[in-house]
């Protein structure tokens, strides 16, 4: 008992939360892309390259929701090609994606994408998060603004003009789907993630590993000890 209290208490590698991170990050934003907002917080910082090769920069839960959502991620199949992840300030960690996206009509866009995830009192949140398409990147660089070419700024009775005329109401958050165990075919109860990215409930994964030691999705070889403790956007 004694060993196992110390196996379940053993920090996990930056590696292990970065993969595990990937795996639910990219499926949720192909399968459910109206939950891919549960992973961050309102101070977070979510960046995304606009029509001109800008960066924009979005905070607020709200607001990201809103990004997200009109990126049509959705439509989209997600292939990763590299996972790195380094462990870093007051026990962050830092992910660096690559891959590509396919669409419909097949053609595909190479893309880069890093993570902070920051602690919190259950698991992480993405702090920060930056995306660019690899092709972009020549070009963004090649068109860096003169200041002759800088807009001058508006007064502030302009912006409220404009702010006013702008205004929409804000939508809804959707509504949270249940993710299941593929064991008991049940709400994940303390989802666990073993090295393979595959989730499952506490209990029916420490029972699989204990009458076969294997992953029972792929059949990877697993123990007790290569599990770890992770938080669906959408669990309780």
């Amino acid at each position: 008992m004694a060993a196992a209290t110390r196996a379940a208490q053993r920090p996990v590698s930056a590696q292990v939360v970065g993969d595990a991170f990937v795996q639910q990050y990219y499926s949720i934003q192909h399968q459910s892309p109206g939950l891919v907002y549960r992973f961050y917080q309102d101070i977070s910082k979510l960046g995304r390259p606009e029509g001109d090769g800008t960066m924009s920069i979005t905070t607020t839960m709200q607001a990201i929701n809103e990004k997200i959502l009109s990126l049509n991620y959705g439509d989209y199949r997600t292939e990763i090609k590299s996972v790195d992840a380094q462990e870093s300030y007051n026990g962050g960690v830092q992910v660096l994606v690559t891959g590509f996206l396919a669409g419909m009509d097949n053609n595909t866009r190479h893309f880069t994408q890093t993570f902070f995830l920051a602690p919190q009192e259950k698991g992480f949140f993405v702090l920060n998060d930056i995306f660019r398409y690899v092709e972009d990147i020549e070009n963004h660089n090649g068109s860096q603004s003169t200041a002759n070419e800088v807009e001058a700024p508006l007064t502030p009775d302009q912006e409220n003009k404009d702010n006013a005329q702008s205004a929409e109401p804000t939508p809804a958050l959707p509504k949270e789907p249940r993710f299941r165990c593929p064991l008991c075919m049940c709400p994940l109860v303390e989802e666990m993630s073993t090295k393979c990215g595959h989730i499952f409930c506490k209990a029916c994964i420490s029972t699989a590993i204990a009458a076969q030691g294997k992953c029972p999705t792929c059949r990877m070889k697993v123990s007790q000890r290569d599990t770890i403790r992770i938080y669906l956007p959408a669990t309780e």
